[in-house]
């Protein structure tokens, strides 16, 4: 019995002996000590088992291996969106700041005395979106109703109400609005206005030029100085279309805006207009 015991004892220190010398081995101890070992009797390891330790250990290796894979795939990812976004951001900024120096351009064409206020543009009516806008300034930047509004590309419309913050601009292409205007070529004189019906064709028109006139397409329009709100220059547009009304009195006269006024982002809010020299785009 005690003999059964001890062979049992040595069959149990040995199996263990040898599932130690075998993990050690996979941690990649002198290989060459082990092989040694092995060969001079010492680790009696069983190549099925040692080849199934071996497996088990490449599994989780493997695992470990696919884990890092797929970290590394993730930061790669979230970086390359980081510099997507980072892009985008640079360009817009970029634009903006583009925008910017045309817009402030203006500065040297309108002369030293002129008083200005860029704004952006904040809010559009989902149902007027051509007709009027909010711009981010107000009373306390100095802007009051009837103030004239322009871009590097030419007349925008006009201040029709405002608060602390904020100021309405109504477009040249609303129904209500209307300018004392000019044909520069032949130097006629009429009166631009918005039209319902031509609003979604982004145009306007030019009334009141006579039949007899010269005028022809391609002709630009700019603002005449006539009245209380426009100075005298400012590009409104060209001339696309010309047909004599009903009565063969007058002519009546489309005109494409310089602006984009579906586009515009920022603007000028002109605070002075009393002897400006504004030319912008005048050709």
């Amino acid at each position: 019995m005690k003999k059964n015991i001890l062979v049992i004892t040595i069959i149990v220190v040995s199996f263990l002996f040898s599932i130690i010398a075998t993990i050690i081995s996979l941690q990649n101890y002198d290989s060459n000590i082990i092989s040694k070992k092995m060969k001079d009797g010492y680790i009696p390891v069983s190549s099925k088992f040692t080849k199934i330790i071996r497996n088990a250990k490449e599994y989780v290796n493997g695992i470990v291996h696919l884990n890092q894979i797929i970290n590394e795939n993730k930061r790669l990812k979230e970086q390359l969106e980081k510099l997507k976004t980072d892009r985008v951001t640079i360009e817009e900024i970029k634009s903006e700041n583009q925008k910017l120096k045309e817009l402030l351009g203006l500065k040297n064409q309108i002369g030293e005395f002129s008083d200005y206020e860029v704004a952006r543009v904040v809010l559009r009516s989902s149902e007027a979106w051509l007709s009027y806008f909010i711009i981010d300034k107000g009373l306390k930047d100095g802007i009051r109703k009837n103030m004239v509004v322009v871009n590097n590309q030419g007349l925008v419309g006009n201040v029709v109400d405002c608060g602390a913050n904020w100021a309405k601009v109504e477009t040249l292409l609303d129904p209500d609005f209307s300018a004392s205007a000019m044909v520069v070529r032949t130097r006629d004189i009429g009166v631009v206005r918005g039209n319902l019906n031509l609003m979604g064709k982004r145009l306007c028109e030019l009334r009141y030029i006579s039949k007899d006139s010269k005028v022809r397409q391609n002709d630009v329009v700019i603002t005449s100085g006539m009245g209380e709100i426009f100075p005298k220059g400012i590009v409104i547009g060209k001339i696309i279309q010309i047909k004599n009304d009903k009565f063969e009195l007058t002519k009546n006269i489309l005109i494409k805006p310089a602006v984009d006024i579906e586009n515009i982002e920022y603007v000028m809010v002109l605070k002075k207009v009393k002897g400006i020299n504004f030319s912008v785009g005048v050709r």
